[in-house]
Parts: C-alpha cells; sequence; structure tokens
C-alpha cells in the first residue's frame, strides 16, 4: 500500500505542477524563444516554429521537416537530467539522436512520428504482424542499452516511441529518467505501472513495455475500457497488483506481453529473445 500511496503522491505533485506551471509558460517560451533568436543567429526564425506538444516541463516545436526543438520551459533541472542522460546514452541507432545543444539548453532532435498515433490510425489494423514485431524489436534494443548505462526510463509507452521516414523506431523523452538508481521524476501511464518496490526499475521499465506491446498489437491501452471511469486508474492498480490482466489469449505476443506482466523477465535482453523467437508467420 506504501507504494501506491507513494506512486499517486508522485502523480499529485506532477498534475499540481503541470497546472501551477501552465499560466506561466506563454512568458517564459517567448522569452527562450527570443534568446535562441538573440544567441542564435541564423539557426532558427522565431516565426517559422510551430507548437507541436508539450509535457510536464518542456515544449516541443517544429523546425522543419527533419528536427523538432525541445524547450525546457519551466525546471532547469529537466533540462540538465536529459542532457546528463544523452551523454550517458551516446550514440544508439534505436534512441533518437540529440543533435545540438543551445546556449539556453534547449535541445535540437531528430523528428519522426509518434508510434501512438501511428497505432490509432484507421488503417493499422493492415501494418504487418511483421512490421510491427520489427517495431518493438527495435524497442527493446534500445531499452536494453538504456538499462546497461543504468537509466530506468520510468515513462515507457508509445508515446515516447517515435518512427522516423526510414521506419526505424526511436526512443525519446529522458527528462524524468532515474540515473545509478536515483529518483525518477517522470511517471508510468495510468495503466502501465504496478506498485513496486523500488518505485522504479527494470522491473517496471519492462512491466510498461508489456503495455506498449498490447497497445501496438491492438491499437488500445490496457483496460481502455475503465479510462473514464472516475476510479478506473485505482482498479487498474489494484486488478495489476492482484495479478489480473487484459485477455490476451488472441492477440500476437500473448506469451512475451503476459510474462512481461507477470515479471518473469529479468532483463530487456530476455524480452528481446521472446520477440526473436515469435514467428509472424504462424499468425492466422
Amino acid at each position: 500500500m506504501a507504494s501506491i500511496a507513494c506512486f499517486y503522491l508522485r502523480a499529485e505533485r506532477w498534475v499540481l505542477s503541470f497546472f501551477s506551471h501552465m499560466r506561466t509558460w506563454p512568458a517564459k517560451c517567448l522569452g527562450i524563444l527570443q534568446r535562441l533568436r538573440n544567441t542564435d543567429p541564423g539557426l532558427f526564425s522565431i516565426h517559422q516554429l510551430t507548437y507541436l506538444s508539450n509535457g510536464k516541463s518542456a515544449i516541443v516545436y517544429e523546425i522543419d521537416k527533419t528536427r523538432v526543438l525541445k524547450v525546457f520551459a519551466v525546471d532547469a533541472n529537466q533540462a540538465a537530467m536529459e542532457h546528463q542522460a544523452y551523454k550517458r546514452i551516446g550514440s544508439h541507432p534505436n534512441i533518437v539522436n540529440l543533435l545540438a545543444t543551445l546556449k539556453d539548453g534547449s535541445i535540437v532532435l531528430e523528428r519522426g512520428d509518434v508510434l501512438r498515433t501511428v497505432c490509432r490510425f484507421p488503417s493499422a489494423n493492415k501494418i504487418p504482424i511483421r512490421r510491427k514485431l520489427h517495431w518493438l524489436t527495435q524497442a527493446a534494443r534500445g531499452y536494453q542499452h538504456l538499462h546497461d548505462r543504468n537509466i530506468i526510463h520510468a515513462d515507457i509507452g508509445c508515446n515516447n516511441m517515435i518512427l522516423t521516414k526510414e521506419d526505424d523506431l526511436k526512443l525519446i523523452d529522458f527528462e524524468g529518467c532515474s540515473i545509478d538508481g536515483g529518483p525518477a521524476d517522470a511517471c508510468y501511464e495510468w495503466f502501465s505501472y504496478r506498485p513496486s518496490e523500488p518505485q522504479v526499475s527494470r522491473k517496471t521499465d519492462i512491466f510498461a513495455f508489456g503495455c506498449a506491446i498490447y497497445e501496438v498489437m491492438t491499437g488500445r491501452q490496457p483496460y481502455h475500457e475503465l479510462q473514464e471511469s472516475a476510479p478506473g486508474t485505482n482498479q487498474v492498480q489494484q486488478l495489476y497488483a492482484d495479478n489480473q490482466f487484459p485477455d490476451v489469449t488472441s492477440i500476437p505476443l500473448d506469451e512475451v506481453i503476459l510474462r512481461c506482466w507477470l515479471g518473469e523477465f529479468d532483463s530487456m535482453n530476455e524480452v528481446i529473445q521472446g520477440l526473436e523467437a515469435f514467428h509472424p508467420d504462424a499468425v492466422t
């Protein structure tokens, strides 16, 4: 119960922080963009930046079709964490490329299509299983690379994976990760966390990855039917604690999903082995 309380306390702090900063973001962002124009002449034009999305402490803008600008508009610690993570990560084919770091701490990253958006296209059910398997295996390799460097992502999900124009999957968003066992400022999504001690670990990342596999294969989140229910989040956490999971018997990779959820994988390398052992041609 203590772990559940801690998880919800962190989630509550996230919500309060998000809304408390929303009122000040426009002014902060204008100031940051003005500084970009003043300190990096010729790199960007303030009038060409298009808003794409925002999270707890950063806003993402389009630079062009291949690059985005991530502006840390709230908390300098978040920028420092992401910078530290990228320094530790180095280069990996399944982790988004850091293209530049600007003087104010903002970063330029390669651009791609968010996997969740792709999986929710009306035509997503026509995407071959083999192609989805390729994406998931690439994602698992990226997370294995993180874990090998003692980094826990702490927010694994299809919202934090992108597909490049070459159809390669890459991981994004490391501002809330845990490094060397330190605290994680990120929170897993409501459907992808099972109360655990420690609160974030390789096991919690693997559990969330099982939820990502489910979403890629079905186009829906686990227990999606409970999302609109007021007690839905609490109910899902309790179901997971009781080892009650959505039925996956008719879903490709059902065994891999269940083993992620049941904690039977001790590493992402074992997950990769499970993915590679799957034969998509056997799916009818």
